[in-house]
């Protein structure tokens, strides 16, 4: 019984995004946790309130009427504990993802090793990496820190050497950082993160604490084959959202309701992958990615590794920045109908000045749906370039994002993700449909049940369970013969194509067996083909068969490409 496990039942989640604030609550229903609603408002951090408190009243007023529940006491004060369950929450979870990213400068060792390290912890959270600096940089000592103070850091992160390994080295560089340091005025000094030679640890904050704020953390490569970012990032979110707490008005007074400080956003996402990561197949992974309105931000993980980005790129604030890197025709292919460069680049770019608008027409969805795609592409490319990411292998995929969720249809949603991620073998996708993983992420370090046991409710859209097919066979060619069996035993066949996209009906959460028979050469990653039933489970759009190819090409001109797209835009067989 969740009961006898804890004594907080309801719980209150507050995110404050880019775009919008969110109200979110959890309660025990039946004696399991369920994500009961959510109640939503403008954020009113930046102009013209400046004052995060405003956007979270009026988010969880909207909470109170969907639900009938009283969360605020006539002067607008949070009730927290609950009283009775009637009135109030338990506990109050606080997520942020509003803010300019702050500047960090990384120092390390070596280019390749410490100093490669210290820029990936930096990219899992939302910073902005202004300059790099090791031992091997060939500028002057005089050049360095006066690039040091031009970059005006708020965090330096200072990485180098195993947990046997440099410790003159690292004394050095701490020297140099400390002889920079005392350059700035006082109060623009940055704070510093040192999270490398745990022996030096001490040695270290001697050199620097009387210069600047400083923190040390796990080292990050304690072996010089090995790299460990956990418990550093989660360090440095505590540094960053301590500077957020300083900038932001009302965010202190909102946090004096909660047991824990505010977490950022994609530490929350984090910590879900990771634990998701240690429940499936461990020769796969579990992958999620948020298309966020300012970042979007990215995480795998399975038994052995987790690994995380964050990128400044996005929806709606982070538009801007997604554009500059994205040329016409990267959006153009994705485009089911024949637009001008003008119609679809304008349309983005006013999206820039209103972040919040959402598509008014079936163009406007198919422009921003072709956004999406794009996104998720350039996301992949950086898991594969930065991440270390080798095989696109997933069990499950986890996608949230408002340009997904609030308007498309679930086949739309589902070929937005299989273009844009283009995954390998047997693949369920999961729309998180309420946006609500970073805050099961914040809930797991005190309420693990929580996360548990909402992951495993409707709160999740399961989407389908999708087969990648390889074949180098003519487009048009039945490849493969599939035979479903479901639990009731109802059996479905069907002739499976190449270049096609195919479905056969199996219900949101039914599962079945699958028999696959070869009738051509075909690969599916991970699975020996007619050895043995493959068990699948389903969702709304049932059982998916893809045998467009990997990687996925789509014809230069633009009369077969889109009837190409027009054909993908519904199951070949329906």
């Amino acid at each position: 019984m969740a009961t006898l496990l804890t004594d907080v039942n309801s719980v209150l989640g507050i995110e404050i995004g880019s775009v919008q604030t969110r109200a979110v609550l959890f309660d025990v229903v039946e004696e399991t946790y369920q994500f009961l609603a959510s109640g939503s408002a403008s954020t009113t951090c930046g102009e013209p309130i400046f004052d995060a408190m405003p956007g979270v009243i009026a988010a969880i007023r909207d909470l109170q009427e969907i639900t009938g529940r009283f969360f605020l006491d006539l002067n607008n004060k949070l009730i927290i504990p609950s009283h009775g369950g009637v009135e109030g929450a338990d506990r109050l979870l606080i997520t942020l993802s509003w803010g300019a990213d702050l500047d960090v400068v990384t120092f390390g060792l070596l280019n390749e090793l410490s100093l490669e390290t210290a820029n990936r912890l930096a990219r899992t959270l939302p910073l902005n990496v202004v300059d790099s600096f090791g031992i091997n940089d060939r500028r002057s000592t005089q050049a360095q820190m006066d690039a040091l103070l031009a970059a005006k850091p708020r965090i330096l992160i200072f990485a180098g050497g195993s947990d046997r390994g440099a410790t003159r080295t690292v004394g050095r560089t701490a020297n140099k950082i400390a002889a920079s340091l005392h350059l700035f005025n006082a109060e623009e000094r940055p704070i510093v993160l040192f999270c490398g030679n745990r022996g030096m640890a001490r040695r270290v904050k001697e050199i620097l604490e009387n210069e600047t704020s400083y923190a040390s953390t796990n080292n990050i490569r304690p072996e010089i084959e090995n790299e460990d970012l956990a418990q550093a990032s989660f360090d440095l979110n505590q540094m960053v959202i301590d500077e957020k707490m300083n900038s932001i008005n009302g965010l202190e007074r909102i946090a004096a309701f909660s047991n824990e400080k505010p977490q950022l956003t994609g530490i929350g996402f984090q910590r879900v992958i990771r634990f998701l990561g240690k429940q499936y197949d461990p020769l796969r992974k579990v992958l999620g990615i948020d298309l966020g309105s300012a970042h979007v931000t990215a995480a795998f993980a399975n038994h052995n590794e987790s690994q995380q980005i964050t990128l400044p790129i996005g929806t709606g604030y982070g538009l801007e920045n997604a554009l500059q890197q994205t040329r016409f025709a990267d959006l153009e292919k994705w485009l089911p109908e024949a637009l001008s460069e003008s119609q679809v680049m304008d349309y983005l770019w006013q999206k820039t000045l209103f972040p919040n608008s959402l598509p008014v027409s079936e163009t406007d969805l198919q422009i921003e749906l072709a956004l999406a795609r794009h996104l998720l592409c350039m996301t992949m490319r950086e898991l594969e370039l930065n991440a270390g990411l080798v095989s696109r292998s997933f069990e499950p995929v986890l996608v949230g994002g408002s340009i997904l969720t609030h308007a498309a249809t679930p086949w739309q949603m589902l070929t937005a993700l299989l273009d844009g991620i283009q995954p390998l073998g047997i693949t369920p996708l999961v729309i998180d449909k309420h946006g609500i993983l970073s805050l099961l992420g914040a809930a797991a370090k005190t309420n693990p049940l929580l996360p548990v046991q909402v992951l495993e409710s409707t709160a999740f859209i399961n989407l389908a369970t999708v087969v990648s097919i390889g074949s180098k066979a003519k487009s048009g060619t039945v490849v493969l013969k599939a035979r479903l069996q479901t639990a009731a035993g109802k059996v479905r066949e069907l002739n499976i194509k190449q270049g096609e996209l195919a479905s056969l009906p199996l219900a949101f959460g039914e599962t079945a067996v699958l028999m696959l028979k070869p009738e051509t050469k075909v690969n599916i990653a991970d699975i020996e083909i007619g050895k043995e039933p493959i068990k699948v489970r389903g969702g709304v759009c049932g059982l998916v068969f893809d045998t467009r190819g990997r990687p996925l090409t789509l014809p230069k001109e633009q009369v077969h490409r889109l009837a190409m797209l027009d054909r993908w835009s519904k199951p070949s067989n329906q």
